[in-house]
């Protein structure tokens, strides 16, 4: 069987995702996984016209999202390489690479914030539409709802491990912030399916 479109598309990524190598890792396919469901949000926006309001501005912001989710796939990727390189170096104590694993884990940890943030938007910005949306796409704004929590979820645990030095910094309970508003968006966004 040949190999369709999207499957051409995405095989290097697929493939980079899956090798053996240090990035792009989790943190980067959520940040992707987030630009994608801002991506289906344009095109329910697009396709909404008329049901949805303002879709002008629906199209600008998800377009923004996406955007700014697509560079945080890189900047994590570079973050994640960092930090690992840091696991690797030469340190005269255990008490030197700790301070250092330390302080580049918690650099690592902003990159993840941020996704978790932007995640969360899309999702609220996706259930947003799941109310205005044309009834032809409005599952489409649902699944785009679904797929940015779970990607603010994975963020925001990234965040965790990355602090896990660091128990009380703030941003562990920011990144849990936006991983609860962007629950609470994918289940409005259900609620609305359940109300067809």
């Amino acid at each position: 069987m040949e190999d369709g479109p999207l499957a051409r598309q995405t095989a290097a990524l697929f493939d980079d995702v899956a090798s053996d190598t240090l990035a792009p890792g989790a943190g980067s396919v959520a940040a992707l996984t987030a630009a994608l469901a801002a991506a289906i949000s344009e095109c329910v926006a697009l396709l909404s016209a008329e049901a949805a309001g303002d879709a002008e501005r629906a199209v600008a912001k998800a377009t923004e999202q996406r955007e700014r989710l697509v560079l945080l796939a890189d900047a994590n990727a570079a973050a994640y390489e960092e930090a690992t390189r840091s696991l690797a170096r030469d340190a005269p104590d255990d008490a030197v690479r700790d301070a250092r694993l330390g302080s580049d884990l918690a650099l690592a940890a902003y990159t993840p914030l941020s996704i978790a943030e932007v995640a969360a938007d899309a999702a609220e910005l996706a259930a947003i539409l799941a109310v205005g949306a044309s009834p032809d796409v409005r599952a489409d704004a649902v699944v785009a709802a679904c797929l940015a929590e779970g990607a603010a979820q994975g963020a925001a645990h990234l965040v965790r491990i990355n602090l896990g030095m660091s128990p009380d910094d703030d941003r562990i309970g920011t990144a849990q912030d936006h991983a609860e508003r962007a629950a609470a968006a994918r289940a409005r966004a259900l609620g609305q399916t359940a109300r067809d």
